[in-house]
């Protein structure tokens, strides 16, 4: 195969007409080389979290897969995905763990190789970063010669903190298939989809020298790569990256090998949240601006995609304040801003939508669609919170609401948590169920702020997972933070004594215990492939021990707190580890229980009739009302009109002292509202609307 560099030149940019790369300083985009291999265990849990990640960031994030190290060595038979570029940076970057991710060749604390659990924190530290330097490219293949040929486009925004900085372009293929070792619950795999497979560098490995990297400067270099037969050009994609030696990854982009440009066909800017707490029958809207930067009047296709959102929630596209059709072809003239705006209107159905907002040229269909992404939870009171690496439990956590016939619950990731947290979008949930397993870091700064303002708003959390507290311990290796420290004592009431090891085989749930007491004792699985750690731990009051391990009483593994601002379940062990899932599912319903304190359904009728007040003002206009009287537990007013249906929903924590609805969209009649916990529905009450 042959590799040539075909063309250099510097030119100034052009101020109007197209062009591969955006003009306006941009933020750093992310690059992660996974090095992983088909007999590395593990590694598919990466694979997971790396296209968790790329989902989450789209073009702002793109993977490498580097089969190298000892798990990359084929058995007799199997296909070789290694090469001798992959293994040279493997040794240049010591990787000595798989899977390892390097993330945009950044030392983080030093160290450049991070494990699978620190890959989403090190990429939103990337992604916040300025870059001096924006990057575009466009890729074509000749059938006859199977000549690949790249065009790299760049422009210096800001002067290169680095001076010299180099051109990275390298080839990858996907949708290889072949064996895969996998620890997982799924076991090994014999047909595994490989993804991002590094097939050759186009350029040397580290990269073709800049020397001009001064703001205002555009550069751009042409580069050739003969593609072997035996790749299929089809999967293929292109990867160029701009960084500073053989460190410090500016700027990404990827694109198909065949025929895949990043020529830029607008802007669409956004200043709306992107994470809201939405309401049954209220419209949330958000508003972007697009502008042509095609240089004429273009025609767009303009696509609202709805993910995850209940199917009976409603949601249009404006343009201008027009609504059009989903999708809607618009014209629009170059340098004309054009307001696209989306609306959300949640019902009574609860749920977490996710809308995303596209533009693609009708004209340039090979490129790149801007995307806007905003998020809505609605009616949700109990949500689980899964950390990356924890994803194959999520369904065990969802068994286990459903098992205490929750109707109102959903699953998120951490990322998505921290960002409907720190937006204030959670007042409607009652209670959390983080979902932490065998996950490094445990916990996050990020996510500890979230968390500890949940709680002191009365918020119930269940947390779970080995090494928790160990990741606290302040040992070798350890990713506790002082805040995080600082949260794993003031919140969750324990200290740590040891971390467990494959000698605690057993979990005794005591019998005393009000809540778990009934649990029956189970057996720890080996469900990470020979790494179990369960966490002994001590509680701090009010915190009071509610399993141990082994029979031995002094080796406490779990806590439970009532401190009257929130109740806490906290786990040093999975109930995914549990051999039975019938005890993790319970582990998870009696928390569930626990923070609703479950009564019997007349008890709960009394409670609730004496609990609902009169709604005034009657008759009722536009607001109404409803005062609540020693509201001791987290549920949701439900409005329904004469025939039955659900028109109206608020959720609820404990102790709130009354809650006010807009009513402004009911028709004039009579309706009837009531109070709704997990375990059913108290006597109603009625209200006039009357205009």
């Amino acid at each position: 195969m042959k590799k040539t560099l075909t063309l250099i030149a510097f030119a100034p940019l052009v101020a109007f007409g197209q062009s591969l790369v955006s003009q306006a300083p941009q933020n750093r985009t992310a690059l992660l080389e996974d090095f992983t291999g088909i007999h590395c265990g593990y590694c598919p849990q990466g694979h997971v979290i790396a296209a968790d990640l790329e989902a989450l960031h789209g073009p702002n994030m793109v993977t490498v897969g580097v089969h190298a190290g000892v798990f990359a060595v084929p058995g007799v038979g199997e296909p070789d995905f290694q090469t001798a570029d992959g293994t040279a940076i493997d040794a240049y970057f010591t990787i000595s763990g798989y899977p390892a991710g390097v993330i945009n060749r950044h030392l983080f604390n030093g160290v450049a190789s991070q494990g699978r659990g620190a890959w989403e924190g090190a990429v939103t530290d990337m992604l916040a970063l300025p870059s001096p330097v924006n990057i575009g490219m466009e890729s074509s293949f000749d059938a006859g010669t199977r000549d690949l040929t790249v065009t790299v486009e760049l422009l210096y925004t800001a002067n290169s903190p680095g001076g010299d900085d180099y051109i990275t372009v390298l080839l990858q293929e996907s949708h290889i298939i072949g064996p895969q070792t996998d620890y997982g619950p799924s076991g090994n795999h014999t047909n595994y989809d490989h993804l991002h497979v590094l097939r050759s560098y186009v350029t040397s490995i580290w990269g073709d020298p800049v020397t001009t990297t001064t703001a205002g400067t555009s550069v751009t270099r042409t580069y050739t790569f003969n593609v072997p037969t035996a790749w299929n050009i089809s999967n293929c994609d292109v990867v160029a990256f701009v960084s500073e030696d053989k460190s410090e990854v500016y700027q990404v982009r990827e694109v198909p090998a065949n025929g895949g440009t990043t020529l830029v066909i607008g802007d669409l800017s956004s200043g709306s949240p992107t994470h809201v707490a939405g309401s049954a029958g209220q419209t949330d809207s958000f508003s972007s601006t697009f502008s042509n930067l095609l240089g004429t009047t273009e025609d767009y296709q303009v696509t609202l995609l709805s993910y995850g959102s209940p199917v009976t929630w409603g949601s249009a596209i404006t343009v201008d304040g027009t609504p059009v059709s989903n999708p809607a072809t618009i014209s629009v003239q170059s340098g004309v801003p054009t307001t696209l705006d989306v609306q959300v209107t949640p019902d009574a159905v609860p749920g977490i939508g996710r809308y995303t907002l596209q533009v693609s040229s009708v004209s340039n269909a090979g490129a790149p669609m801007l995307e806007q992404v905003f998020h809505v939870i609605s009616g949700i009171t109990d949500l689980v919170v899964t950390h990356p690496q924890a994803e194959p439990w999520e369904q065990l956590y969802i068994d286990g609401l459903t098992q205490a016939n929750n109707q109102a619950f959903a699953a998120t990731s951490k990322d998505q948590f921290i960002k409907f947290g720190q937006a204030n979008a959670l007042s409607g949930v009652n209670n959390l169920y983080v979902n932490v397993s065998w996950t490094f870091p445990s916990l996050t700064d990020d996510e500890v702020g979230v968390l500890s303002s949940f709680m002191d708003n009365g918020g119930d959390v269940m947390i779970a997972g080995q090494d928790i507290a160990w990741d606290q311990s302040g040992a070798a290796n350890s990713y506790g933070t002082p805040v995080t420290q600082a949260f794993f004592a003031s919140h969750l009431y324990a200290t740590y004594v040891a971390d467990g090891s494959n000698s605690s085989t057993t979990v005794n749930f005591l019998d005393a215990d009000a809540v778990f007491g009934t649990v029956p004792n189970g057996s720890i699985a080996d469900v990470f492939g020979g790494n179990t750690y369960p966490d002994q731990i001590t509680p701090i009051a009010p915190a009071v021990g509610i399993l141990h391990y082994n029979t031995n009483v002094n080796q406490i593994g779990g806590l439970r707190s009532d401190n009257g601002t929130y109740k806490l379940v906290y786990f040093g062990v999975g109930p995914e580890q549990m051999t039975d899932a019938g005890v993790g599912r319970s582990m998870i319903q009696l928390s569930h229980d626990w923070f609703y304190g479950v009564v019997s359904v007349e008890e709960l009728d009394a409670q609730l009739a004496n609990v609902l007040g009169q709604a005034y003002p009657a008759p009722a206009n536009d607001r109404i009302t409803i005062p609540l009287n020693g509201l001791d537990r987290g549920g949701v007013i439900e409005i329904t009109d004469a025939t039955g249906r659900v028109v109206l929903q608020r959720s609820l924590r404990a102790n709130t002292p009354q809650v006010d609805v807009n009513i402004g969209e009911l028709s004039n009649g009579v309706y009837r509202y009531a109070l709704r916990t997990s375990d059913g529905v108290g006597t109603a009450r009625t209200f006039q609307v009357m205009r």
